[in-house]
């Protein structure tokens, strides 16, 4: 679910979702959240019920796969960057981000280690995925870690669900996880920087069968690796 995650393509892009700003499973067709629009939509509900509701919600979700469009704003609303693609997961903890527009990128997180490919020069990025999940309320849609849990506070929306993580070295610090009935429409997320991300899916299939090979990557010969595994 992913153009490069050092470019914060994730999402995440986003995820998603990038390695150091996982704006990546995520960022969108720009809508400005600010406060003060959150605010207004929180509907009175004690915050340990809305994140037993949440986590309740999310524990059926097993499988997805949907189209994106994505974008990525600034502080001031500012449109900085568009895309599209296609996102799949699976629990626990796999994923699948594939960017068509404008630029063609794939990464897949396997349960253990993220694969950031870059075809255009044939690269691929190898991390542990600890390194890159940790901390981010993203993962939240893929994993029941009580850790995770622990680390963010929930409210209820009129739309959905804020997510505002505690963690001060967390790179996504709110997220706003939207449902069309109980199938997921939509991740707005807001990072360290104030850039706001937002992911609009459709052609959604929630809950269906997922080949296990959507989230192997087959190095071939003529690709650079840089196995930052080592560094980490």
């Amino acid at each position: 679910m992913l153009t490069r995650l050092n470019k914060q393509s994730f999402s995440l892009r986003t995820l998603v979702i990038a390695a150091s700003k996982y704006t990546a499973i995520i960022s969108l067709s720009i809508v400005a959240i600010t406060s003060q629009a959150l605010a207004s939509e929180t509907v009175n509900a004690e915050p340990a019920k809305a994140k037993a509701e949440l986590k309740t919600k999310l524990s059926h979700l097993i499988s997805y796969s949907a189209s994106f469009s994505q974008s990525i704003s600034d502080a001031t609303g500012k449109e900085l960057q568009s895309s599209s693609g296609k996102l799949t997961l699976k629990t626990p903890n796999q994923l699948r981000w594939e960017t068509e527009l404008p630029d063609e990128t794939l990464l897949i997180a396997d349960g253990t280690t993220v694969w950031n490919v870059d075809p255009f020069v044939e690269q691929i990025t190898v991390m542990h995925q600890h390194t890159i999940t940790q901390n981010n309320p993203l993962m939240l849609l893929v994993s029941d870690d009580e850790q995770q849990w622990s680390s963010v506070e929930v409210k209820k929306l009129k739309s959905g669900f804020l997510v505002n993580s505690n963690d001060e070295n967390a790179n996504i610090v709110s997220l706003v996880i939207e449902f069309n009935g109980n199938v997921l429409s939509r991740l707005q997320s807001t990072d360290r920087q104030e850039q706001k991300s937002l992911l609009v899916f459709s052609d959604i299939k929630q809950n269906q069968d997922i080949d296990a090979s959507q989230f192997i990557f087959e190095v071939t010969d003529s690709y650079i690796i840089d196995d930052q595994r080592t560094q980490q």
